[in-house]
């Protein structure tokens, strides 16, 4: 009965843990001008099992050419505007979820560029704010509830405002989101594990039972 339960505990274990490594999606954003994408995926690394738009802005920002780094200006709002954000949206293949543990990235802005920030998810429609970003870069904690199991598209939005002048500028110079991506198991792989421990009890029970009137 042991064996045929820890049979099934292995079965359970193999259709349900399916795990690519806990880096899910980086781009270190090298080459000329990167901004004349929208979005921008060259050079990306994605995990297997997920897939993800590239880094794009919204509607009220203006690429800026510089090199090595996703570039924008008309950061100039005095507080935060809907459409002034840069975006990364990630996608689980179709019988995955996703976990996320973390985002990093770097940045830099221009000395006339937005001063303040705000980084933000389509789990709440982007009503709030998720860790501390700044101009340089952050580790945003994405290990909360609210970002495990996910199985469906999530976008999250990098906002910035407080530029000085419309030409002040903002750039992500690389990113990472950290996580891991596992498989849900198919109701037949379920049901499967739940007769192999249901056959492993029945055996043992017949076997105690063998004993008992032997005795």
């Amino acid at each position: 009965m042991l064996k045929t339960v820890l049979l099934a505990m292995v079965v359970l274990i193999a259709v349900t843990q399916k795990s690519f490594g806990e880096a899910l999606w980086t781009n270190t954003i090298t080459g000329t001008n990167p901004n004349t994408a929208n979005p921008y995926t060259a050079g990306q690394i994605v995990a297997a099992g997920l897939s993800v738009s590239g880094i794009g802005r919204g509607s009220g920002i203006n690429g800026d050419n510089a090199n090595d780094r996703y570039s924008a200006k008309n950061w100039n709002t005095t507080v935060l505007g809907i459409n002034n954000y840069f975006t990364l949206k990630l996608t689980p293949d179709a019988g995955n979820s996703l976990n996320l543990l973390n985002f990093v990235y770097t940045g830099q802005a221009s000395g006339t560029g937005p001063t303040a920030f705000a980084f933000r998810s389509s789990i709440d429609t982007f009503a709030s704010d998720i860790g501390t970003p700044t101009a340089p870069g952050a580790t945003i904690s994405l290990s909360s509830n609210s970002f495990q199991n996910l199985s469906s598209a999530t976008e999250f939005r990098l906002y910035g405002w407080g530029a000085s002048g419309s030409t002040g500028t903002f750039s992500v110079n690389d990113f990472a989101f950290n996580g891991s991506i596992t498989a849900v198991p198919e109701p037949t792989s379920i049901a499967l594990v739940g007769l192999m421990c249901c056959a492993g009890f029945a055996a043992g029970f017949r076997h105690c039972i063998a004993k008992s009137k032997i005795a």
